[in-house]
């Protein structure tokens, strides 16, 4: 996979009852499927975004992801990591919010046909199983999947902790969220000749909006339901006018999500 150029780190101070964690945010090395943010969002509404989940291995974020129910949270296939730390019911990652819930998970299963290569990421998603389930409050809240596919115009949002396009500012503190929508099968095909399947869903294209660095696995969200997550799209810069984000398409799939969390 590519490696977008530069290395950008940052350190967070992580508050608990009694004691602080450090957390360093590490994006070095992310692929090029990885390389996700969200350009021009703003912050998000606390606690709006209750299923909204960042992953870590160790101290490094590494991708967002979402609750499907008490035990099992959806992300990319890409996000390859072994064992993540989970952190639900976060707002700001460096302020204690007295929301959060920190789990481990313990087992993941990706879809078998996802071969990870770079002509191609069909099949993008992968269901981690939290070893302990969470406590569901007003603000840790599962996302009901989408049975129905989206039409082109649909309106839909995404949220994450990824890089900005804020120079000043790029590692954002708190959830940022970002609206956007659906676009059409052949625009997205004008944009990325030869590698949109059916199996993926594209939004956006509006000149500097965009998910990139640091969302991949993270929600879109449309109509109230889990429609996509965040998969890939151009980068070296993102949000370029005319390119659309590309998303896993998750009508396509709640027949083996429900079959992997019933036989699990």
């Amino acid at each position: 996979m590519e490696d977008p150029e530069g290395r950008e780190t940052r350190t967070w101070r992580w508050p608990t009852t009694g004691s602080s964690i450090f957390l360093f945010l590490c994006v070095t090395g992310l692929s090029h499927a990885d390389a996700l943010k969200i350009f021009n969002g703003t912050e998000c509404v606390p606690h709006s975004q209750p299923w909204q989940v960042g992953l870590f291995e160790g101290g490094n974020l590494r991708c967002g992801g979402v609750l499907l129910d008490r035990r099992w949270v959806l992300t990319a296939a890409h996000c390859s990591g072994s064992r993540y730390w989970v952190r639900l019911g976060e707002h700001s990652l460096s302020q204690l919010d007295w929301t959060e819930q920190l789990r481990r998970s313990a087992f993941s299963v990706t879809h078998p046909g996802y071969q990870g290569s770079l002509q191609s990421y069909d099949h993008d998603l992968r269901l981690l199983r939290l070893g302990t389930p969470v406590l569901l409050t007003g603000s840790v809240q599962p996302l009901p999947l989408a049975t129905t596919c989206a039409a082109a115009g649909t309106e839909c949002h995404i949220s994450g902790w990824g890089i900005t396009n804020r120079p000043w500012s790029p590692f954002p503190d708190r959830l940022q969220c970002l609206n956007l929508s659906i676009v059409s099968s052949a625009t997205c095909q004008a944009a990325f000749p030869g590698r949109i399947t059916d199996n993926m869903v594209c939004a956006g294209g509006i000149a500097g909006e965009d998910a990139c660095q640091g969302d991949s696995g993270g929600p879109l969200v449309c109509r109230g339901v889990l429609q996509g997550l965040v998969s890939w799209g151009s980068v070296d810069p993102c949000g370029q006018k005319g390119v659309p984000g590309v998303y896993t398409n998750i009508c396509k799939y709640v027949d083996w999500i429900r079959m992997v969390i019933r036989n699990n």
